[in-house]
């Protein structure tokens, strides 16, 4: 990244009086950012230049990108030490945090006003004094004016005073306000309570949640934090759900155990449609795997995904952490909910299997007295109907029931595990049956199934050479071609809609094993940089009666897919 000179007093002056800051302030500049930042705050001070009024012009808002976000940061750092106007600078706030849109760091700007309030408490007092009397701008700022104020008794007043959103607003002050005393704290929530139970006012429900989470925080008070979680579960909107999926996401050391299986039951009635809140609930469930309540996480994961419209494809944290997690309580997950029955929780499970896991389950299937031989049978055609197409995980499940020793199931299991599973796949998955020890329970079982596929490789050898069958040179080369072509087109396809061809200098080798660019250095001399090139490829073994039987094994494959237990 190149770095621009800093700038002198004067040629700042000169780049204020010709229009051309903006630009400068978009830039990064060598040695000392912060030398550039306390230039332009002394001169703005002196009176020499405006830094205020740049944000609102339009040639600042032609600034887009990482420019403006550096822009942005050197307003964050320099707010805070101007000496300005409250309405221009909230106007100049404003206009920063409307430009940088829908991004994360958009709200910058509003810390650095709550600093300038502090360093100015005057002029925060004024900005709370225009919020009174319904000044539009003001009331957009004046949490952040009441926050500096640090005072608890302003905030609750307009907490209880106001019914539109300047309530929202000290609320939001009154949550992020240091607190002296655990007596304090008391007196906050104290005000916040009232309105846990305000179900005809979703969106004042959530605020009120949120903000006693962020006084009892600063004490650790885990009862009123349960008192709270079951006021606000009683009959949840959309908000007050998107407030109990931050919570547990950013106060979950608050909950107790209880107190997190309740804010996650009533999280069960939340919509697919409300991303941002599933985005939330996504990092908190990956949490509470952590915190040691993966009991919980399951049991939810379980009932809310019985709901298709939302699968595992919204919780990609939880998903993965799942993934990582001890093998033993995947599989037992897996187990779980094969056995269900649930349409959608067992296409679920194909998310929480690698497409090319070569990961087994070294595990034994455990048979408590509800679990009768139907119901292992079940789970093994469950498994080959989900997870057909990784051989070695779905095999790996099956001699987890060869295991559990149960002697009704046995045969029906190894008939399984040799077709379909090793009349389809005579690779990956028959080197993994092979390494079943002669002391696993399951080994006796694996080598009857071995057997038989041993036997059945042997007929297909017997009847040798069907010259009928077998096609000519002329035909091979025929389809190699027409291959060729159909993927060399693909390719072709490919490359011409590639955002990354566009951007980047293409060469082609005719012979070698490596290439040789050169590129510029900054002192714009010429560096040779070598590539040595290495071959990249992937694989997967295709079941042998896809071609044989299509139709026949697709049509096994779903009805185990759809079957049931009673």
């Amino acid at each position: 990244m190149a770095y621009a000179p800093v700038p002198s007093a004067e040629q700042i002056v000169d780049l204020y009086g010709t229009g051309e800051l903006a630009a400068e302030l978009a830039r990064y500049h060598e040695d000392s950012e912060e030398l550039f930042i306390q230039r332009c705050v002394e001169l703005h001070n002196e009176k020499k230049i405006n830094l205020v009024e740049l944000p609102p012009q339009p040639g600042f808002k032609k600034i887009t990108g990482h420019d403006f976000f550096t822009a942005q940061h050197f307003y964050c750092e320099a707010i805070p030490k101007l000496d300005a106007d409250v309405v221009a600078l909230m106007e100049c706030c404003q206009s920063l945090i409307e430009q940088a849109g829908a991004d994360g760091a958009a709200g910058q700007p509003n810390e650095a006003f709550r600093l300038w309030c502090q360093n100015n408490p005057a002029e925060g007092a004024r900005v709370i004094s225009k919020a009174r009397e319904g000044d539009n701008l003001a009331k957009r700022f004046v949490t952040f004016a009441l926050q500096a104020s640090a005072n608890m008794e302003t905030a609750a007043d307009f907490v209880q005073s106001y019914d539109d959103e300047r309530r929202l607003f000290g609320m939001a002050a009154l949550g992020r306000m240091p607190m002296a005393d655990a007596s304090k704290a008391h007196q906050a929530t104290q005000v916040l309570e009232p309105f846990l139970v305000a179900v005809d006012d979703d969106n004042l429900r959530a605020n009120a949640l949120f903000a006693a989470f962020d006084v009892l925080k600063k004490y650790n008070d885990v009862d009123k934090a349960s008192n709270f979680i079951e006021a606000a579960t009683d009959k949840p909107g959309p908000a007050t759900l998107h407030a109990l999926a931050q919570i547990i996401w950013l106060h979950h050391k608050l909950m107790t155990s209880q107190t997190i299986e309740k804010a996650l039951t009533a999280l069960q009635a939340i919509q697919s449609d409300h991303k941002g809140t599933l985005r939330a609930l996504d990092i908190g469930l990956n949490q509470l795997l952590a915190g040691g309540n993966r009991a919980a996480v399951i049991d939810f994961l379980t009932t809310t995904l019985r709901n298709d419209k939302i699968t595992l494809e919204d919780f990609p944290t939880t998903t993965g952490e799942l993934k990582r997690s001890d093998r033993r309580r995947l599989y037992e997950i897996i187990v779980r909910w094969f056995l269900s029955g649930s349409h959608a929780l067992c296409d679920n499970v194909g998310n929480l299997i690698e497409f090319e896991d070569k990961n087994t389950f070294d595990a034994s299937i455990v048979v408590p007295s509800e679990l009768t031989a139907a119901h292992q049978a079940f789970l093994c055609r469950k498994a080959i109907g989900i997870l057909f197409t990784r051989p070695v995980t779905c095999c790996s499940i099956l001699v987890s029931v060869l295991r559990g020793g149960d002697k009704e199931v046995i045969e029906e299991v190894v008939d399984l595990l040799f077709e379909p599973m090793l009349v389809n796949y005579s690779g990956k998955a028959l080197d993994y049956l092979k390494t079943i020890a002669v002391e696993d329970p399951a080994y006796a079982s694996v080598q009857t199934a071995l057997d038989r596929h041993r036997a059945y490789l042997a007929g297909l050898e017997k009847p040798g050479l069907i010259k009928e069958l077998h096609p000519s040179d002329y035909q091979r080369d025929v389809v190699r071609q027409r291959t060729y072509d159909e993927m060399r087109a693909a390719q072709k396809s490919a490359e011409q809609e590639s955002v990354l061809l566009s951007v980047v200098h293409r060469s082609t080798l005719l012979y070698g094993k490596r290439s040789l660019t050169y590129v510029f250095d900054d002192d714009g001399g010429r560096r040779a940089v070598s590539l040595d090139l290495h071959s990249v490829g992937v694989s997967f073994e295709m079941p042998r009666q896809d071609v044989l039987d299509p139709v026949g094994l697709d049509f096994m494959l779903r009805v185990f897919r759809v079957e049931k237990i009673q």
